[in-house]
């Protein structure tokens, strides 16, 4: 059963007592209860009990809760003036958590602060990953029973696109059955998600082309050479390879996450440089290397004690730990978003227009798959009078939609005092 959560009144690096309402805790999942899943619960700032509660879920898979409370929705951001010592913490004013509440997980184990018990534990897959996440949620509604009459929604952005559907169906199922706790599920919604492996890796060729990353006459020789396969290559097909290692080297040093910035890597052992630079920040700044402040702040004892991280669980937490035993069985979960079109939920897909990593192109093919019926056509919506990007809205089932959102992303042309 869950472990009472704790509530949390101030955080190292935040100035002050914190604005909102933050618990942390733990759950434990699996047989009996050994993989205890961390997590942290950010209650609305509007209403709390009549909010919607969403359940973000961060890719990876093994990228902690924490990527997305201070770099996507959450409550908090860290300041790049990075001290020396612990990074400065900052409210978010474009938080999700103003009027949702939001809920963070580190999953599968041994993501974050999330562990287990057993050495067996510490073995998941893609279908662990929802039987812990949907496990986890009976619990916390357990535990929790005045947030059960909210409206609840799950969300997820790149790879947790796989883990998304199949929780969404598995929460739905439980909903429509009657299952207690009743989980009052009214949607989901999706960022840049990776839903079909082959199709996310085909279309970065198209999308390279579109984006004049590579020209038209190599487009269209590898069109024709590669048969529009650019994931399983015959080795035997000279004239394919050959086009394909020039399109490669083309790419090489395109930040496939966003196209418009550096391509930087970072490392756990560049930390200590990567530290130094964010001190006396260099004129070629990479948004990644805010990402390593994760780390240096999450490692720092305080920090531990305030988020009530258990003593001697983890000897050393990494934002995005690449070293879990994870089995990855489901490369397509198309059929699962195709299913939940009959259910009586709602849907928000949104991408990024600079994102090659997982490129809009391959998220449009699979929803243009569902042929479904279009209730609001393709246009341009608009933020102070700029075209900000272009949505598309399908009806699944009766007053049920499904909203398709291009976001025109930006160059991130500030520096480390954005």
């Amino acid at each position: 059963m869950a472990s009472a959560g704790s509530c949390v009144n101030n955080l190292p690096g935040y100035e002050g007592e914190l604005p909102f309402t933050l618990e942390t805790g733990y759950i434990g999942v699996g047989e009996e209860g050994e993989v205890q899943i961390f997590y942290l619960f950010v209650e609305s700032q509007r209403n709390p009990f009549i909010d919607p509660l969403l359940l973000w879920l961060v890719g990876g898979p093994g990228c902690s809760a924490l990527s997305a409370f201070f770099f996507e929705n959450g409550p908090l951001v860290m300041n790049g003036n990075y001290s020396g010592e612990l990074p400065k913490l900052e409210l978010n004013p474009y938080a999700w958590s103003h009027t949702l509440n939001m809920m963070y997980i580190d999953i599968p184990v041994g993501t974050g602060f999330s562990y287990s018990e057993t050495q067996e534990g510490y073995y998941s897959s893609d279908i662990l990953w929802v039987e812990h996440a949907y496990e986890f949620l009976q619990k916390w509604f357990i535990d929790h029973p005045k947030f059960r009459s909210n409206p609840f929604y799950i969300g997820g952005g790149s790879y947790s696109g796989i883990t998304t559907g199949p929780l969404v169906q598995k929460v739905y199922e439980g909903y429509i059955a009657r299952r207690q706790p009743l989980i009052n599920i009214k949607g989901y919604l999706l960022a840049s998600p990776s839903v079909d492996v082959y199709h996310d890796t085909n279309m970065k060729v198209l999308y390279a082309y579109q984006r004049t990353l590579i020209s038209e006459a190599l487009y269209k020789s590898m069109k024709e050479n590669c048969n529009d396969n650019y994931v399983i290559i015959d080795p035997e097909n000279t004239k394919c390879v050959s086009d394909y290692e020039d399109y490669s080297e083309l790419v090489r040093y395109i930040n496939e996450q966003q196209i418009m910035e550096p391509l930087c890597i970072t490392t756990p052992g560049m930390n200590r440089g990567i530290l130094q630079e964010v001190k006396d920040p260099p004129t070629f700044w990479c948004r990644s290397y805010y990402h390593i402040l994760v780390d240096a702040w999450a490692n720092d004892e305080n920090v531990r004690k305030a988020l009530h991280v258990r003593e001697g669980t983890k000897e050393e937490f990494l934002r995005c730990n690449r070293t879990l035993a994870y089995t990855t069985t489901r490369l397509n979960t198309v059929e699962y978003y195709r299913n939940l079109t009959n259910a009586n939920l709602q849907a928000l897909v949104y991408c990024s227009d600079l994102d090659m990593n997982i490129p809009h192109l391959a998220t449009q093919h699979w929803i243009n798959s569902f042929n479904m019926s279009i209730r609001d056509k393709w246009h341009a919506w608009f933020v102070d009078g700029q075209v900000a990007g272009y949505t598309e809205i399908y009806k699944m089932k009766e007053d049920h939609y499904l909203t398709y959102v291009i976001v025109k992303a930006r160059r991130w042309t500030c520096g480390p005092n954005i």
